[in-house]
């Protein structure tokens, strides 16, 4: 497809909002620890190294010298590659950190939605191994989708849950495809942050989430048009990670959610 084609639709696509508020359905299971204690573990992780630096530099750090610092620790392919830094460790440490506050509760927020629902089909432990497994799957395809890329994305570091977060979204696509969510929506013309029009609607669990997932392969497929054109281009977004992490959730949740949950899709 024409970069320029992609552009365009990207920009479109981009020029909405979606945050899910509600959905309709009722947990069965009891409350989801495992979700609470994976979003804590988050929280207690950032905010550990933030008070690290602080007690160090009697200072927060700025975005650079946070990176910087934690570069070691983050999904680099070619450090991988060159069996660097942490190694295949990296995929795991890499989706407990953020980039920065904002990172870290939009990540949160996403992960608790989603999270509870699918733990409410799996059970606590059942969900820490999908969860995990997510994790790691989304690390693997963004390093395998670097490597025929330019070199810059070989160095392009990468961190966050976003990728394990899109293996809940596709479990929860592949669990609950007939729900609706109460999505904010804002509609933001051009591009612009000034003039957003916000409203509330409920759409299909499948909308929202096509959206999501059509949105990240349009960027990956730019980055693609774009390196055999030998232009290096990042987003600074992983969507080869959110799209591995989808993939693998849409594949796997089968085997992890109660026997009982699939005797009801029959």
């Amino acid at each position: 497809m024409d970069p320029q084609a992609i552009i365009v639709l990207i920009a479109f696509l981009q020029s909405l909002f979606f945050l899910p508020i509600q959905d309709r359905r009722e947990r069965e299971r009891d409350f989801p620890w495992m979700t609470l204690t994976v979003v804590i573990i988050n929280v207690l992780i950032h905010g550990g190294l933030l008070l690290v630096f602080y007690m160090q530099d009697q200072a927060l750090p700025d975005d650079l010298t946070w990176l910087i610092a934690l570069y070691p620790y983050m999904d680099v392919p070619s450090l991988k590659f060159s069996h660097e830094g942490l190694g295949a460790l990296s995929s795991l440490t890499s989706f407990f950190l953020h980039a920065d506050l904002f990172h870290l509760l939009g990540n949160m927020f996403i992960l608790w939605f989603f999270g509870r629902k699918v733990e409410d089909a799996t059970g606590p432990v059942r969900f820490l191994l999908f969860y995990l497994l997510c994790g790691f799957a989304s690390s693997f395809v963004s390093v395998l989708a670097s490597y025929p890329l330019t070199p810059l994305h070989m160095r392009m570091p990468s961190l966050g849950a976003s990728g394990a977060i899109s293996g809940l979204m596709g479990a929860y696509l592949f669990l609950y495809s007939d729900q609706r969510i109460r999505t904010l929506i804002v509609a933001r013309p051009f591009g612009c942050c000034v003039v957003a029009i916000p409203f509330l609607v409920w759409i299909p669990a499948w909308a929202y989430l096509i959206y999501s997932f059509v949105q990240d392969a349009l960027i990956a497929q730019l980055i693609a048009e774009l390196a055999k054109r030998d232009i290096p281009f990042s987003t600074g977004v992983g969507v080869f990670a959110h799209l591995g992490g989808a993939l693998t959730g849409l594949a796997c949740v089968y085997f992890f959610v109660h026997p009982e949950v699939l005797a009801r899709r029959r």
